[in-house]
């Protein structure tokens, strides 16, 4: 039996839906501020310093103000309307897990392929040699440049699908249906399909998800092991494909740890090191690679003192890249659920611009970190309990501005 409900209860509720759509509009205010700073401290950042220009800033809007007809300046906007009318529905809330999953990853490929489909074969100089083998097997397996930007584009969206099951197992279903509009229209997709580095970001995701999901207090005995091996190997695979990966296992053993799995710690740490361990024994050494891409990289800003911007630069256009969603969920980390997902790429962040970045080709790395650092937006915050609507006014935002910034010029 129930309680009656007062004549409040209406009024509390429309106040409370307001204060939300209040909050919203300031988060979009507050990126869109961040993305007109950011624009201005890289104008600066251009006129004073030699290594930063257009080429090492693809987000640069247009530079002649051209507007260039293509198919994907349709398919965009059409997927982007298509997913915030069908989140917004109520027969979302019923949609199956397995079916929310398929179709989240067929509407980020369309979203991903759509906003950008020109993949590089080659590798940045800062690169791990995982990747530049990598992206020769793909290149020699897919034979044409279409294939391989199909290819990439088909594992990178990935991502999506095995972000939100993480999320669920963290944060509940609830939170995961929620966010499910933000990561699938998210801006960084017009860069994560570029190279091996959405490769890359897939990778890491699945460690998340499979470490979510083995520490789960249902899953026991050979399960949780194994789930915590495969954990362990795609975290060693990841590390081979990128340096910032490794952060990720600051995630895993944050997770492991709220949720009192220490054997889980060692069996993910033994497979990782294993990996790498056989790559080693390959002729791939990613402990001396590491020290030799940071000593590189020192002696790039040495002799380039003008690669001291990135250390303003790049967390400020990661943050733009992850859209208007990112400022409610910085401002919840603290206090939500979502904690453990988002401390290691938090940290990956504020680490990756002391790499410095190559003058000639520009870097995409860190296109593995944001979808994490707007999972704590729809999370439930520890002491409540309650989960925050889908933040689709900000998708939007994020998703118009992807638009704009990728067909511009």
């Amino acid at each position: 039996m129930t309680a009656p409900q007062t004549p409040f209860a209406r009024p509390v509720d429309t106040l409370a839906h307001t204060r939300l759509r209040h909050d919203r509009l300031r988060d979009i205010a507050i990126w869109l501020s961040l993305l007109v700073v950011t624009l201005m401290l890289a104008s600066v950042a251009v006129s004073t310093s030699e290594v930063i220009g257009p080429a090492t800033l693809p987000w640069w809007p247009a530079q002649n103000l051209s507007l260039h007809v293509t198919a994907g300046m349709v398919v965009a906007p059409l997927t982007a309307a298509v997913v915030l009318v069908t989140a917004s529905r109520p027969a979302a809330a019923r949609m199956s897990w397995p079916g929310l999953l398929v179709l989240s990853y067929l509407a980020s490929i369309a979203w991903s392929a759509a906003l950008h489909t020109n993949v590089d074969p080659q590798t940045s100089p800062t690169a791990t040699a995982g990747s530049a083998r990598a992206i020769e097997q793909l290149v020699a397996y897919t034979g044409s440049r279409a294939g391989l930007a199909i290819a990439v584009i088909a594992l990178s969206c990935l991502a999506v699908p095995l972000t939100l099951v993480a999320v669920r197992s963290v944060c509940g279903p609830v939170a995961a249906r929620a966010l499910s509009p933000v990561v699938i229209l998210g801006p960084w997709a017009a860069w994560t399909t570029l190279g091996i580095d959405g490769v890359a970001a897939a990778a890491c995701a699945g460690v998340l998800a499979a470490g979510a999901v083995a520490s789960e207090r249902r899953v026991k005995g050979h399960d949780a092991f194994w789930g915590a091996a495969g954990a362990g190997a795609l975290l060693g695979i990841a590390s081979l494909l990128s340096y910032a990966a490794a952060w990720f296992a600051v995630s895993l053993l944050c997770l492991y740890f709220a949720r009192r799995r220490p054997v889980q710690i060692m069996v993910s740490a033994a497979a990782a090191l294993g990996i790498l361990a056989f790559a080693a024994a390959l002729g791939t050494s990613w402990p001396y690679g590491l020290v030799d891409t940071y000593n590189a990289a020192i002696g790039e800003i040495a002799a380039h003192p003008g690669q001291l911007w990135w250390l303003l630069l790049m967390p400020a256009l990661a943050l733009i890249a992850c859209g208007p969603a990112v400022v409610e969920s910085l401002r919840r980390f603290g206090s939500s659920s979502a904690w453990p997902l988002m401390i290691g790429p938090l940290l990956a962040l504020m680490i990756a611009p002391l790499s410095g970045s190559n003058p000639e080709q520009p870097e995409y790395g860190w296109v593995a970190l944001c979808p994490w650092l707007v999972v704590a937006a729809t999370a439930p915050a520890v002491r409540s309990g309650r989960s925050v609507k889908a933040p689709l006014i900000s998708a939007a935002a994020g998703a118009c501005a992807a638009v704009v910034l990728m067909f511009s010029g």
